[in-house]
């Protein structure tokens, strides 16, 4: 199983998730993901691993389409579940992913898989979504790439978010850097001015190497892989979040 509840941000914080990172952050991300998912045809049947608090998933229903998510941590289960209902949720780490149901399209944004604990289980989770997929159907992910960052530790960058106590009432500090080719360090501090919650934690993203990633699912039996470098779908170059594109082949 992943380390993201040891993290706070996700864990304990998990519910706090949407005032620091709030929705409007996400929306060239999630237009492309769901145009992506549209485009897959078939029933518009799409899983979200590592869902959060489930604005894909409400997304994707506005959409037209039949979403399903899955995530570790309890509190953002419960924002997702407060968002599209119980029924399109699960409490399930992707690393012990089993469904019945064929999905048209698997998603997994923000780092998600990231946080799998090496290689091997990365590669797990990898075969779990080909077997979860129609023959033909898509795969939407937005991995961290370490070779693209800082080999140093920079300065923070900070976001200013409303709160309980209004206007500018919740800071966000953070920062990404490498250590190493294949490791992404990202920091984070969250405070709350109203409340005076406070903490601050780095956090350790695995297998951070886009190239590296794209010839697992290649080794699997992936086909048509593409990488972008962002939502605007020009072809991978520097980007430390780029896309991954693939398709689940029709054998």
């Amino acid at each position: 199983m992943s380390d993201d509840l040891n993290y706070k941000l996700y864990g304990e914080f998990g519910d706090r998730y949407d005032l620091h990172t709030p929705p409007h952050h996400y929306v060239h991300d999630h237009a492309f993901v769901i145009k992506q998912a549209c485009g897959v045809g078939g029933e518009g049947r799409l899983l979200d691993l590592g869902c959060g608090t489930g604005v894909l998933l409400e997304k994707a229903l506005a959409a037209g389409l039949d979403p399903l998510g899955i995530d570790s941590a309890p509190k953002m289960i419960e924002c997702a579940r407060a968002r599209v209902g119980r029924n399109r949720v699960q409490l399930l780490p992707m690393q012990e992913l089993e469904h019945e149901q064929v999905f048209d399209c698997v998603v997994s944004l923000s780092w998600s898989l990231n946080y799998c604990r090496d290689l091997d289980e990365l590669r797990d989770v990898f075969r779990r979504c080909y077997r979860m997929l129609r023959p033909g159907g898509g795969l939407v992910l937005q991995v961290a790439h370490a070779p693209s960052a800082a080999t140093e530790m920079p300065s923070f960058n900070v976001d200013l978010e409303s709160g309980p106590g209004g206007p500018e009432d919740i800071v966000l500090h953070y920062r990404f850097w490498s250590e190493g080719p294949q490791k992404l360090l990202a920091e984070y501090e969250f405070e709350c001015v109203s409340t005076a919650e406070h903490f601050k934690e780095r956090h350790e993203l695995r297998v951070a190497d886009v190239r590296l990633l794209t010839s697992i699912l290649a080794e699997i039996g992936f086909v048509h892989i593409e990488m972008l470098d962002s939502w605007r779908g020009e072809a991978f170059l520097h980007s430390i979040s780029p896309f991954v594109l693939a398709r689940r082949s029709l054998r």
